[in-house]
């Protein structure tokens, strides 16, 4: 009786997507997983966090789907010095999540949309459902504070 070799699928050690600010190209071993995926997105799992190759954007980020080069996100790194965010409510989302002090970043999904005047743009982030960011495990979460005194979109 022979025995077949059966090919193992190889995951890539990087990644170069098309994205809309050109080919970025990411690290397989550095995406982030998320085991329940964006709200609205829930079968996303893996992304990939990037500057954006732009200048004058230099305060967000690129978080792009390593699966799905046709979605992604900008976000914004949130700053735990601003205090935006009350403490308690942020150390009751560590705890849930299983997330140490030291390992947790906070991503704020940027919503960028034409000015009512037609004359620019406008820019908002939903402070409620921020996406926290286990470190160590490289693991991520979108995930809904329970106080409703967070906007569900704050203008920038």
């Amino acid at each position: 009786m022979e025995t077949e070799n059966i090919a193992e699928t190889e995951t890539p050690e990087f990644v170069t997507v098309e994205t809309r600010f050109g080919d970025i190209e990411f690290s397989w071993d550095k995406g982030i997983y998320m085991p329940i995926g964006l709200l609205g997105f829930p079968d996303h799992h893996v992304f990939g966090l990037a500057n954006i190759p732009n200048a004058s954007l230099d305060q967000f980020k690129l978080y792009q789907s390593l699966t799905d080069a046709s979605l992604s996100f900008i976000v914004a790194p949130y700053n735990l010095e601003s205090g935006v965010y009350a403490d308690k409510d942020l150390e009751l989302a560590q705890k849930s999540l299983a997330i140490t002090p030291d390992d947790m970043a906070i991503l704020m999904v940027v919503t960028i949309r034409s000015a009512s005047d037609s004359r620019g743009i406008t820019m908002s982030t939903n402070l409620r459902a921020p996406i926290l960011v286990d470190t160590g495990r490289q693991v991520a979460w979108q995930h809904i504070l329970p106080n409703d005194k967070y906007s569900v979109q704050h203008d920038l």
